[in-house]
């Protein structure tokens, strides 16, 4: 039947169906192109992966040209494979087989396939791809890895695919004309929904569905073509994961390459060509247009140095004479600057041993070495003025005697220097301005010194200066003189000029002393007594000053051993009425029967009380023991009146402020009263009127405890503030009372300021005295009490309380 005659059902299913007939040639052409790309994207990545774990296992083994191990093992994974990976073959440069595994009865090996890179369609009818890649073998040699991968098990599923698709199209053709019979409208629909879903795809839309509504052969295709679709998207999918994951893998291998920080070279010795990196050019920071590519170019930037040492061990390498080649050196930068590189290399030997090939890398090291340098300079040196330590000094004598013991001849001297007072610009200034002084004086002190010489400084506020090359102690002194003449320093932070004093203290080297150490401590010890001295800043070392130190030192011990021991005693000397000779009160005075010195006054071991900050323990043990022999005295005098005892109080003890609750405390713990205990003080503490001692003593008398003043009138205008003193006695020092017989001035003062203190209510006590003469001058000028010889020395416990017993009568006042 003619066309146009037929029937417009015949017509539409006639046309319908060559309608579908192309679009499903098309979908399946097109389908066929994906399928090819899919297949072609998966050959690369197993190919590629492939590579990657072979090029990975070659050069892990042949590094040590382990390849036994490596063959046995590939032969197992390779045993009768026919899909996949089936050989694998590593060969040297020369084509030497040095590993087979897999394909047994390959005699020969096949060129690679060239037609690999054009996709599945031209490779489909080789069974077998044959790959060659490049392989750095042991000792540098370059070789190749090539392996076979066989793609049947891929052509089979291309061809199966192919072939489902072609089913599908046959299926679809025949379901269209029995449907387009009957629905021809609907047919038409559908297959426009299948043509614009197959556009989408072709399209690159791998993610659209065709609607599958019903159970019809056009939804069932519908949902064919979806699970086409789907499958052909999963595969996608998985190509795009594969290819995700090794980019990142060859991003990671870039940091690292990036991250090892490294330069490589290559150096063909007999040709004399080298192979720099680019990373080589940038750690020696020269374009790789600057640099020939021959090894003299580098040479000539070594630093003059190490070029020398460099060239030697290269040689030593070269010769065999050692297996690797590594040096630390400078290299010089194209501004001219130096930076430190750490150069490795191992030499390639040919039969006879001769180096014909060297490669290697360069290290940046600059920024270790210089934090190894700076850390060396900071161990050695003052971190204030930069000035060297206190062991580096110590290294530089040692040097000096060592020269020494070389050269009888030869002498130096060692200078210890101290600044004095140098806590009060802290004090008063600031730390800032107390270290700008401080680097001014060192700097003063290095202008002043001879070539050879060295400064140092070994303390907070102490130099050391060895000088080289003295001929004797005279010329030393005069060195240590004009170093003690300090200039004035215009300091920042300061609102006028600083003119600081300084001590010095120096010996001189002789062949007894070998020790270093031991000639900083003889000037230490110098210097403490130059510290000490009103007549000259500078003092010489001599052997009794060590002598003198060490027993320092012991007496130290001793004292706090004696503290904790509580072995200290407590004397009192009477104080007595000048008008009827009645005992009135004592002084507490700590005495130190010393087990090697004997008995030791306060002037030996108060002192260094104060300095050893151990004055209050001292303090309060006096008052306790006196507070005990008050109530032993008590008990044995029965009904007799005990009086008073007065205890000394140090300056440094009134920088605590609970210092009045403490004594009090201690007073009250042995239940006495406040009348039985006075308290001592000097003048000196009562300077200034807004100070801590006043505060304190107010509470003592506020508590009911009476005040001593002790050495009246000496060092301090004690009449510009004797208004303000909280005191109710005063002592006038002895050295009123020595001359008061045969000085008619002396008396007059005396006289006047006895006066001046009746007229303010407070008694007065004369101090030393010790004859009758004096006694009696004193009793006419209205003076109240004294103390002295005259009267008694300092007693024990048990004398004081004979004396008691002995005493005509007992009046406290």
């Amino acid at each position: 039947m003619p066309f146009r005659d037929s029937s417009i059902r015949a017509k539409l299913l006639l046309a319908s169906t060559a309608v579908q007939v192309v679009l499903l040639s098309l979908l399946l052409a097109n389908s066929v192109r994906l399928i090819n790309d899919a297949i072609s994207a998966s050959l690369d990545t197993l190919v590629s992966q492939n590579a990657s774990m072979l090029h990975a296992m070659a050069t892990a083994y042949g590094e040590q040209a382990r390849y036994q191990p490596l063959q046995d093992m590939l032969g197992e994974l390779l045993v009768d494979s026919d899909k996949g990976l089936v050989y694998v073959r590593i060969a040297d440069a020369t084509g030497k087989i040095l590993l087979e595994a897999g394909r047994p009865d390959m005699t020969t090996l096949p060129s690679p396939t060239e037609a690999y890179g054009n996709g599945f369609a031209a490779i489909q009818d080789h069974p077998v791809i044959h790959v060659r890649r490049p392989l750095l073998l042991a000792r540098n040699e370059v070789g190749f890895l090539q392996f076979g991968v066989s793609i049947s098990v891929l052509a089979k599923a291309r061809q199966a695919i192919i072939q489902q698709g072609a089913l599908i199209a046959v299926v679809e053709i025949i379901i269209t004309f029995v449907l387009l019979s009957a629905i021809g409208y609907l047919l038409s629909n559908k297959l426009a929904r299948l043509l614009a879903g197959s556009k989408a795809i072709a399209d690159g839309y791998l993610d659209h569905r065709l609607p599958d509504e019903g159970d019809d052969e056009l939804a069932r295709l519908a949902r064919h073509f979806n699970i086409m679709a789907s499958t052909l998207q999963q595969r996608v999918s998985e190509l795009q994961q594969t290819a995700d994951r090794l980019k990142i893998s060859e991003q990671r291998y870039a940091l690292a390459m990036r991250g090892a920080n490294d330069g490589l070279w290559d150096w063909d010795i007999v040709t004399n060509r080298t192979y720099f990196s680019p990373r080589f050019y940038q750690i020696i920071d020269l374009p790789a247009s600057d640099l020939e590519t021959t090894p003299d170019p580098f040479i000539a930037r070594l630093h003059p140095d190490e070029a020398a040492s460099y060239r030697s061990r290269m040689l030593e390498h070269l010769r065999g004479e050692n297996s690797q080649f590594m040096f630390e050196h400078r290299i010089r930068q194209a501004d001219g600057s130096y930076r430190w590189i750490m150069t490795r290399g191992v030499a390639l030997r040919d039969a006879t041993g001769r180096a014909i090939r060297m490669a290697g890398s360069i290290s940046d090291v600059d920024l270790r070495k210089r934090a190894e340098e700076r850390l060396t300079h900071d161990a050695l040196h003052d971190g204030l003025t930069g000035l060297p330590n206190r062991a580096l000094f110590i290294e530089h004598v040692r040097l000096a005697l060592g020269q020494q013991r070389r050269d009888h001849s030869y002498r130096f001297a060692v200078l210890a220097i101290n600044l004095e007072r140098f806590h009060l610009v802290n004090d008063s200034y600031g730390h800032a301005t107390g270290d700008h002084l401080l680097q001014a004086v060192g700097q003063h002190f290095g202008s002043l010194l001879r070539e050879g010489d060295l400064l140092a400084r070994v303390g907070g506020d102490q130099f050391a200066v060895l000088l080289n090359g003295i001929d004797d102690t005279t010329a030393a002194f005069r060195l240590a003189e004009t170093l003690v003449e300090l200039r004035g320093f215009e300091t920042p932070g300061a609102d006028r000029t600083l003119f600081p004093k300084c001590r010095i203290g120096l010996v001189i080297s002789d062949d007894e002393r070998t020790d270093g150490e031991a000639l900083l401590r003889d000037a230490d010890n110098a210097l403490q007594t130059a510290r000490k001295s009103d007549s000259s800043p500078i003092t010489v070392f001599h052997a009794s000053m060590h002598a003198q130190a060490l027993n320092t030192l012991q007496l130290e011990t001793d004292l706090r051993n004696a503290l904790v021991a509580q072995t200290l005693a407590v004397h009192y000397q009477p104080i007595i009425a000048l008008d009827d000779r009645a005992i009135c009160s004592f002084e507490a005075l700590v005495r130190w029967a010393h087990p090697v010195h004997g008995m030791l006054p306060p002037s030996q071991f108060v002192p260094l009380a104060e300095a050893l900050d151990l004055i209050h323990d001292l303090g309060l043990f006096v008052l306790r023991r006196t507070c005990e022999d008050i109530r032993r005295w008590q008990a044995e005098a029965g009904e007799r009146p005990v009086p008073p005892v007065s205890v000394n109080l140090s300056s440094r003890q009134f920088s605590r402020p609970s210092l009045a609750e403490e004594l009090i405390a201690i007073v009250v713990g042995h239940d006495l009263a406040p009348r039985q205990i006075r308290f001592e003080v000097t003048e000196s503490i009562l300077a200034r009127a807004d100070g801590p001692a006043n505060e304190t003593l107010r509470k003592l008398r506020n508590a009911g405890f009476k005040v001593l003043i002790d050495d009246f009138g000496t060092g301090f205008s004690a009449l510009s503030y004797l208004h303000t003193i909280p005191c109710d006695v005063i002592k006038l020092d002895g050295s009123f009372v020595g001359a008061i017989t045969h000085d008619a001035r002396l008396r007059t003062i005396v006289r006047r300021s006895i006066e001046l203190a009746h007229d303010l209510g407070i008694a007065v006590v004369a101090e030393c005295i010790e004859t009758e003469e004096q006694a009696q001058a004193l009793d006419e000028m209205d003076c109240d009490f004294g103390q002295g010889y005259l009267f008694s020395r300092p007693l024990p416990t048990d004398g004081a309380a004979r004396f008691l017993g002995a005493a005509p009568k007992e009046i406290q006042r």
